[in-house]
This record gives structure tokens, C-alpha cells and sequence, in this order.
């Protein structure tokens, strides 16, 4: 058996058209795969952005365990390494700055590759040149990226390097049983920037500016926006997850009967919710709620199309070692979906999803900044500095409405783990990891920091 495991950047569940209700038709290709497969439609991040979400998904711990998400410490063991220890190879590929092999995400994995959008050796300088003379949305930038692109492939025979799509591909194709594949996506982050021919199928009004001036303004000023800048900021996105599922479309074509398929968020996208575009830190549900697909290999009977059990990130690496046949950490706090999967059932679990960092620093330790989210698919509590607040997400599935005294037998089981959750977090007053300048200009260029 091979495993891969497919993550997609800011992927909001409403734009997955395997979801119920979805918004549009605009992941066709994972939709497909979801025919033969089970879509958990309460799927729960336990962060709201990269950085805070990723540790849980690899190591089945909270994000703020272990000293939390500013490095991941060796006391997490990664899913990569409890499968190489069991003797499986594992190849990982991304172009996150978030990810790399500097806070730990390496450890286990045979080959582990960050193909940054300049990562060919040697054309950093020039990237960098590019970057300090014209602005990302410029035609002269953007022509250094097609052409980049363009040469890229017959760069690779020289370089050894691909794009994830292509890294991931090879590495399926290449490998008997025992492999495991991870590839992130970076669509549909903002800047939001799809080609031309999903734009025209979403249908986006034209506009006067660019598509990455838009976005970046409505990233600082979405209070700003007329109904129809909201309109076409939310069509660029929809049109950016119709990216996304090209690419995810193109991956699958190397995925036999016999591999094991997950495909998540790492967290979601908020258009105009709670005051915001993106995902700054905070808990509500556009950030938290993620698309979740499991298609197991062949020979596993699934009885069921869809659960609506929640299935947490801290469930995928126990899945992936139950299905492999491998031993779970004791480490991990989650448990392998296999039951639900194959139609035994699982019951709820309550999810927690919490961030410690501010707007303005991302991806740093802030103690002060402390937000905790305890949900069921009834209920939310969610913690910060200014107080709780509940949300009941059947009346309110937006979560416009806060209860500002959630009180009494519906809400003692959330209270409890609220409280148990904060009693236990202890934010490691230790020095920030260190950040070189590419990473910083990377993060720049996502939109992370000024």
C-alpha cells in the first residue's frame, strides 16, 4: 500500500463541491475521487493558518503542546518518521516558507523538497533583484514568473528540482508498496492570481486594478468594499480553488487502486467574515472548518458516502498508521478514522483549535494573544482576552450571533475541556526561531507581514 496525503492552502469546506451546500462546482477532479471515497463533512483545523495548523497534522498533538508551533520539538514524533522507523519511505514536497525543514518538518522523510517559487539554485539572486525593484503584480515581475515557470521542466533534468505537482508525481510513479506522500498545495492562498481561463469560467467582473492589488487591499481594508469589489475578491478566490483542483487533478493521475488518499485544508479562508480577508488569527469557522476526503485503497469496503463525525487533523496521521499497520506514538492525541471509513462508526469527539500569536507577528509565540476554541458540530465556545463567547452552529452556522453567556447542561461538556485545555497550555518563554531573509521576502509575498 502507498499513501499520499494532499493538503491545499486556505481552503475554505464551502468551496469544496463534495461538502454539502457547497458554493459552486468548483473542485470537480477531488469530487470524483470523492465517489469512491468518504467525505467527513465536519472536518476541524486545529489552527487558523499554516503555521498553527501543521503540527497537529503531522503529529497528532495540539498545536501549543511541546512548547508549541514556533519549531516542532522532538518530543512530537511526525507521522514521516513512526513510518520510517517501520522501514516505509517517505517523500514530502511543498512551497510553504512555513514548512521547512528548519522547524522540523524534515525529520523522517527521505527527501523533502521546498520548491519556493525561485527555488532553482541560482536564481534566488535574481528573484531577489526582481522583488526589490518591482512589486509582485508589476508585467515585468510577472513575466520573470512565466518564464520561470515555462523553463522550469527541462530545468529539472539539470537541477534536480520540480514543482510540488511534478516532485510528488515522480514519486508516486517511482514507488512499490510502503511510500508516503505528502504534497501541499499553495492555491488558492492570496494573492488570489488564477489563470486566465478560471477567472472566465467563475465568471469575475472585470476591474480596474489588478487582481493582487484587489486582494491585498481587501486584505488591509475589506471595511472599505463595495458589494461588487466583494463580489469579484470572491470570485478570484473561487477561481483560485478551481486552480487548485487542476493541480489536484493532474496529481491523481498517478494515484492507483491501491493507495490510500487524503485530502484536507490546512485551514480555511475568510471573505468579509467576522471583519476580515484572509486568515489573521482567530477561531471562527471559516478558518477552522477544512474540506476533509478519505479514499482508502480498493480492497477496503466503504458502506458509507459521508460522516458527519468530526474528523480532526490530530485523526489523520493515527489513520494513516492504522491503515499501514504501524504502532501510534504515545504522543498522539487523536485516533485513527478507520471505523467511520469503513462504515463501523465513530462518536464525536470534541475538537480544540487555539493560536497564540498576533496579526502583526505571525507564526510567534504571544502568550497575551491566547484564543481557544472547544466545537462540536452543535456548539462553539470560543476563549480569548476579552471573554467566552458561544455560538450555536445549528441556529448559526456563521457564527454571527454570540452567546455571551453560554451557561447550563448544553454547554457544561465544552466548559469542562475549555477549562481543562487552559489549565494545561504553558507558552515556552523561549527565544524566537530565526527567520533568514528569504523566508521573510516569502512570507512577504503571501501576504503574512509587511
Amino acid at each position: 500500500m502507498k499513501v499520499l496525503l494532499l493538503t491545499i492552502d486556505a481552503w475554505r469546506a464551502s468551496h469544496a463541491s463534495f461538502v454539502p451546500d457547497a458554493v459552486g462546482d468548483h473542485t470537480p477532479n477531488l469530487a470524483r475521487l470523492a465517489e469512491d471515497g468518504v467525505v467527513f463533512t465536519e472536518g476541524v483545523s486545529h489552527g487558523p493558518a499554516t503555521p498553527y495548523a501543521f503540527p497537529s497534522v503531522f503529529t497528532s498533538t495540539l498545536p501549543l503542546d511541546h512548547g508549541g508551533y514556533e519549531r516542532l520539538s522532538e518530543d512530537r514524533t511526525l507521522v514521516s518518521e513512526a513510518l520510517s522507523r517501520a522501514g516505509w519511505r517517505s517523500v514530502g514536497v511543498h512551497a510553504n516558507p512555513w514548512l521547512g525543514e528548519k522547524y522540523g518538518y524534515g525529520r523522517g522523510y527521505t527527501e523533502y523538497r521546498d520548491v519556493g517559487e525561485f527555488g532553482l539554485p541560482g536564481l534566488e539572486p535574481a528573484r531577489q533583484f526582481l522583488l526589490d525593484n518591482f512589486s509582485l503584480d508589476h508585467p515585468v515581475y510577472r513575466a520573470a514568473q512565466y518564464v520561470y515557470r515555462y523553463a522550469q521542466k527541462p530545468l529539472r533534468t539539470v537541477t534536480g528540482d520540480a514543482a510540488e505537482i511534478e516532485v510528488a508525481r515522480e514519486a508516486l510513479d517511482s514507488a512499490d508498496d510502503e511510500a508516503f506522500v505528502w504534497t501541499h498545495l499553495l492555491e488558492p492562498h492570496a494573492p488570489y492570481t488564477p489563470p486566465k481561463r478560471h477567472r472566465e469560467a467563475v465568471g469575475v467582473p472585470a476591474i480596474e486594478d489588478s487582481p493582487a492589488q484587489l486582494v491585498t487591499r481587501a486584505q488591509h481594508e475589506p471595511e472599505s468594499f463595495t458589494e461588487r469589489e466583494r463580489e469579484v475578491v470572491r470570485g478570484l478566490y473561487a477561481a483560485s480553488v478551481r486552480h487548485a483542483d487542476e493541480k489536484a487533478g493532474t496529481l491523481l493521475e498517478s494515484v492507483d487502486d491501491d493507495t490510500l488518499v487524503i485530502v484536507t485544508a490546512d485551514h480555511g479562508e475568510a471573505l468579509f467574515e467576522h471583519g476580515q480577508v484572509g486568515h489573521e488569527p482567530n477561531l471562527h469557522d471559516e478558518l477552522t472548518h477544512v474540506p476533509f476526503l478519505v479514499r482508502p485503497p480498493a480492497d477496503v469496503d466503504v458502506n458509507t458516502d459521508t460522516v458527519d463525525t468530526q474528523a480532526r487533523h490530530i485523526d489523520i496521521a493515527p489513520t494513516i498508521l492504522d491503515y499501514a499497520d504501524v504502532d501510534l506514538p504515545a504522543s498522539y492525541r487523536g485516533r485513527s478514522l478507520r471505523p467511520a471509513i469503513e462504515g463501523d462508526g465513530l462518536d464525536d469527539e470534541l475538537a480544540i483549535s487555539e493560536v497564540a500569536s498576533t496579526p502583526t507577528e505571525p507564526g510567534r509565540l504571544a502568550p497575551d494573544a491566547l484564543q481557544v476554541a472547544v466545537r462540536t458540530p452543535e456548539r462553539k465556545l470560543i476563549y480569548t482576552n476579552d471573554g467566552i463567547e458561544g455560538y450555536d452552529r445549528r441556529d448559526d452556522p456563521g457564527e454571527r450571533d454570540p452567546i455571551t453567556e453560554p451557561t447550563g447542561e448544553d454547554w457544561d461538556a465544552l466548559r469542562a475541556a475549555l477549562d481543562d485545555r487552559l489549565a494545561a497550555i504553558e507558552i515556552a518563554d523561549t527565544e524566537a526561531t530565526e527567520r533568514d531573509e528569504d523566508v521573510q521576502q516569502r512570507l512577504r509575498d503571501l501576504g503574512y507581514i509587511e
